[in-house]
This record gives structure tokens, C-alpha cells and sequence, in this order.
């Protein structure tokens, strides 16, 4: 089993880890009453903009303290799982891991919390957490780190090594955006967090972590994303400025920015996927379209006319306000697929918003795919080949009520009391 004080080196370094011993007395009491104080203002802090958060909480943590959970529980938050103890699991095994999950669910389960997602303790996962995850019948993990190229010459060597223990992908590289692998839902964490920009690169004024984090959210704007904020309750007081600030802005921009719990992501993203659609042709240039959708979607065309009242989205986008409707183009507005495609690419982009066929014409549409095979690294590549393309389309808006993109706010409660973190030291 791994030792909790030895993972802790490993990622902050053995000085900054014997430092935070004292940070911990300071955050936390002998009862939750501070962190209880500190979810409050969280919590009432988010109520100020109508939104809600999800934190993920120790299972063991949380059977110690059941009341503080429950009291926010009731509030609207999301509770999803962060480990049954607060252990590394990528040094983990898969029977151990099933175990530690079915134990963690168990606890859940009898406080009548319900359990949908799941975020591994030092966002330090392997194979094996996926498919016990699979297995003890989670919906969602959010474990996988994504690094935004917003830090820039703030960079430091601490913050290095977390994006390096975290084994973060790089934003350049892959999309801030659920994915669907073998029917669990991955949703990236983003960084830098609170714990990166107090902790590792050493800024605690509350406007320039606002500054980061505003940089962050005009990053997946522009690219239509989503953006996992993470900011643990303990260090709310140090965040809040930042944090009302980044809401206060995600409220103001129009196409606006969809604020949401994971849970909720996890729904749409599903109900997304199963949208199905007719189209069929009236001769000449003429296409009837008619499609079936989640009842917030927003069908979306480009460079496109049809028989029905439209707005100006974004760019050269605008909103169809019929499911049904007739236009004129030279071919099918679509995404046609060769065949054999891969299923991957198929559910991607079905996720993504788009209409897709299968086809052996290729001349028949107005964007072709034959690729014969999809990898987790081909999904940046084609969405901005398909973003940047003035081809004519027809799709969905990737989020529901014509958001542009989207935000989830979230932190981890590691422990309530200075109890649970003595615990994390002998774990049992």
C-alpha cells in the first residue's frame, strides 16, 4: 500500500511537504468547523451567481463526518468520490482498487448520497482505475490533468514537477472536453488549480489568481470548451476575489457560458450523443432536415439558408429556431464517414454536435472523413480542422441553450478535521 507522506514528497518535494504540515493546522480543526465555514462561503459565494460546484470527497473522511457533507449535499452540491482513503491509485492493483471502490460506495450509499463521478486522490490514476470504475458502475472519472497554457514566464521548478506527478496532458495537445472510453465519461481536470498557483508558483493576490483563471476561461471560449475549475474549499478565502470575478464574467459574455456540476455535464454529453435526425432530398438543391434532440440543444448552421427564423451565433454560425426545416445546398451539409470507420470517431463527433453518416460516396457531402483509426490524440487535430472549416453544415451547439462553452466549478475535500489527515498517515 502506498504511504501517503512518501506520494506527498514525491510531488511537492520533501521541504514544501514538511512546510505544509503546519498549513494543514491552520486550515483545518480538531471538529470541521472550519471547514464547514469554508464550504459556506464557497457555497455562498456560487449562490451569489446561481450556480452550484461538485467536490469530490474522501469516503472515509466523509464517514466521520457525515452532517457537514449532508448539509451541502442539500444545498445543491454534487458529492462525487475521491477514494475510499486518500491513497495514490496509480500504485494501485485492480482488485484493490474494486475494493476500495466498492467500500467507498458502500459509505456513500448509506447516507443516501448518490454516486455518479469519481476523481482519484493526486489526480494519479492507471488502467486498472478505469476499469474498476467500469466495474463498481461509475458514470464519470476526472481524474485525467490538462495543463492551459496560461502561466507563461510565472512558471516555476514546483509547478514543473506537478504537471509532471499529475502526468498532465498539455491543452495544445487535446481538448478541455469530455470523452466517452469504453462507456465511462472522462472529464479533464484543469490546471492550474488553487493548489498549483497558491502553492507552487507562489501567488496569493486575489486579483492576479483571478487574472490566471480569466485567462483560462477565455481560452475554452474561444475554442468552445470546457473548463474545469478547480479550487478546494480550504483555500476559499484566498480565492474568493478570484472567484467571483471569473463568475461575474462567465455571466456576462454572450453566446454566454453554461455553469454546471460534472454530473450534469455527464447527462448532456449522454443525451447529446443520442440525438438522431432525418434528412432527405426535395429535389434539386433542396434538403428537408428534421431532427431530435435533447430539449435545451441548439441546431446551429453555417453558410446555410433555411425556411426558418434564424440569429447570429458565433462567427459565421447562426441558431435555427425550428427542428425541422428545409434548405438549399449542393450537397448533404453533414459529416460523411467512410465505411468501417472507426466507432471512436463515429461517437466522437456525435458527441461533439454533429450529424454524421455513413457513406461510400464521398462526393455526396460537404465534409468527408475516411480515417482508419481515431486515437485520443487525433481529437484536437480534427476539431479544429472541422472549427475552422466555412464548409456548409448543419450540427448542434455542443452545449445546451446556445452556450458558447462550458464551466464546472470544483475542489476536493481531502479531509474535515486535523483526525482525518492523521489518518491518511496510517491508513487502515
Amino acid at each position: 500500500m502506498p504511504n501517503p507522506l512518501s506520494t506527498a514528497a514525491k510531488g511537492k518535494g520533501f521541504i514544501p511537504t514538511l512546510k505544509r504540515g503546519q498549513v494543514i493546522v491552520n486550515r483545518y480543526g480538531l471538529t470541521p468547523n472550519k471547514l464547514d465555514a469554508a464550504l459556506a462561503t464557497m457555497t455562498n459565494t456560487l449562490m451569489q451567481y446561481s450556480c452550484s460546484a461538485t467536490i469530490p470527497v474522501t469516503a472515509s473522511a466523509l464517514a466521520a463526518n457525515p452532517a457537514v457533507a449532508q448539509k451541502y449535499l442539500s444545498q445543491g452540491i454534487e458529492l462525487a468520490v475521491h477514494g475510499f482513503q486518500h491513497l495514490d491509485h496509480s500504485m494501485l492493483g485492480l482488485e484493490t482498487q474494486i475494493d476500495h471502490l466498492h467500500r467507498a460506495r458502500a459509505i456513500f450509499q448509506n447516507l443516501g448520497i448518490p454516486i455518479v463521478g469519481f476523481r482519484c486522490p493526486y489526480l494519479r490514476w492507471n488502467a486498472n482505475t478505469l476499469a474498476a470504475l467500469r466495474e463498481t458502475g461509475f458514470s464519470y472519472d476526472s481524474s485525467q490533468a490538462l495543463a492551459l497554457d496560461v502561466v507563461g514566464d510565472r512558471e516555476t521548478v514546483a509547478y514543473r514537477r506537478a504537471l509532471d506527478f499529475y502526468c498532465a496532458q498539455i491543452e495544445r495537445d487535446h481538448p478541455a472536453l469530455p470523452s466517452l472510453l469504453d462507456g465511462l465519461i472522462r472529464i479533464p481536470y484543469c490546471l492550474p488549480d488553487d493548489e498549483a498557483i497558491i502553492d507552487r508558483l507562489h501567488i496569493t493576490d486575489g486579483k492576479a489568481i483571478a487574472e490566471i483563471w480569466l485567462a483560462m476561461l477565455d481560452r475554452v471560449y474561444h475554442t468552445g470548451e470546457l473548463l474545469t475549475l478547480g479550487l478546494h474549499p480550504e483555500r476559499v478565502s484566498a480565492c474568493q476575489t478570484a472567484l467571483q470575478i471569473v463568475l461575474a464574467k462567465a455571466r456576462s459574455l454572450s453566446p454566454g457560458v453554461w455553469i454546471a456540476r460534472l454530473d450534469e455535464i455527464v447527462a448532456w454529453f449522454r443525451s447529446l450523443g443520442e440525438t438522431t435526425f432525418e434528412i432527405h432530398p426535395q429535389g434539386g438543391d433542396l434538403y428537408h432536415v428534421k431532427i431530435a434532440a435533447p430539449d435545451r440543444a441548439t441546431i446551429l448552421v453555417r453558410s446555410l439558408e433555411p425556411n426558418a427564423n434564424t440569429q447570429s451565433w458565433m462567427a459565421d454560425y447562426h441558431i435555427v429556431f425550428r427542428n425541422e426545416f428545409t434548405l438549399k445546398c449542393h450537397k448533404r451539409p453533414l459529416v460523411g464517414l467512410a465505411p468501417g470507420s472507426p466507432d471512436s470517431l463515429k461517437s466522437f463527433l456525435r458527441h461533439q454536435g454533429y450529424l454524421v453518416e455513413t457513406s461510400t460516396d464521398s462526393q455526396d457531402y460537404t465534409i468527408f472523413l475516411d480515417l482508419s483509426s481515431f486515437r485520443p490524440e487525433d481529437e484536437k487535430p480534427l476539431i479544429t480542422k472541422l472549427e475552422r472549416g466555412d464548409w456548409p453544415v448543419v450540427r448542434l451547439s455542443r452545449w445546451p441553450e446556445a452556450a458558447r462553452c462550458g464551466l464546472a466549478i470544483t475542489g476536493d475535500v481531502d479531509a474535515f478535521t486535523i483526525w482525518d489527515y492523521a489518518k491518511r498517515i496510517l491508513p487502515g
